[in-house]
């Protein structure tokens, strides 16, 4: 699998919340939150129920979604298979999340203890050779380069410290490539050559990519 890494997201749940949100809005508060199977599946206990909640919170700092992005948490289905393991299954608004952000593979633990409900989520996070990364490298430029000059009048080869890139705002797209494009920096790479263009940052997150396949 070419350029595949992990992205993990956790959550803890105090039981008592649960319990004081069910106390005060009953079959609305969980039906706005768990599916009919994640409630059959919990039955009357806080905490099962607050264990499906943390796995949700897990899975949503997984998907990261944006300001922008609407992820009901009944999109986010925590059910347990035969075998009586947690199983993730995403619908709707989740679904297109992990399509856009190409993860799959999702996995989750639940476990509950001295009224603490607590969960950690997992998915693979794929990005492949034949993505455009050159376009996506473009486009962290364009938002966090803060450039004198417009991207698109920009060559792969021309120098970006001449077109506007400053040492800090380069820290800022070298912290969005690594959010969006699932790859990390060593720090030698944090020099002037690796972001002195749009090609030298190609090639370097390509190789960062080539490492991790």
């Amino acid at each position: 699998m070419n350029g595949a890494g992990v992205r993990v997201g956790c959550d803890v749940v105090d039981v008592a919340s649960i319990e004081a949100s069910i106390s005060a809005f009953g079959e609305r508060y969980l039906e706005r939150i768990f599916t009919p199977l994640e409630q059959l599946q919990a039955g009357s206990s806080p905490e099962r129920i607050a264990a499906r909640f943390a796995g949700k919170e897990a899975v949503m700092k997984i998907l990261r979604p944006t300001r922008d992005d609407a992820i009901p948490y009944r999109h986010i289905e925590i059910a347990l298979l035969p075998s009586g393991a947690p199983h993730v299954r995403l619908a709707g608004a989740a679904k297109l999340r992990a399509q856009a952000e190409r993860l799959q593979g999702f996995a989750v633990s639940l476990s509950h203890d001295h009224g603490v409900a607590f969960a950690t989520a997992l998915a693979m996070s794929t990005i492949h050779k034949d993505r455009n990364m050159t376009d996506a490298i473009r486009n962290i430029l364009s938002r966090y380069g803060n450039l004198r000059v417009s991207i698109d009048g920009l060559s792969d080869a021309d120098d970006l410290y001449e077109a506007g890139l400053a040492s800090h705002a380069s820290i800022n797209v070298m912290l969005a490539i690594e959010d969006e494009l699932d790859v990390e920096f060593a720090d030698e790479l944090m020099t002037r050559s690796t972001f002195s263009s749009i090609a030298s940052i190609t090639a370097t997150v390509d190789s960062l990519v080539g490492a991790v396949s």
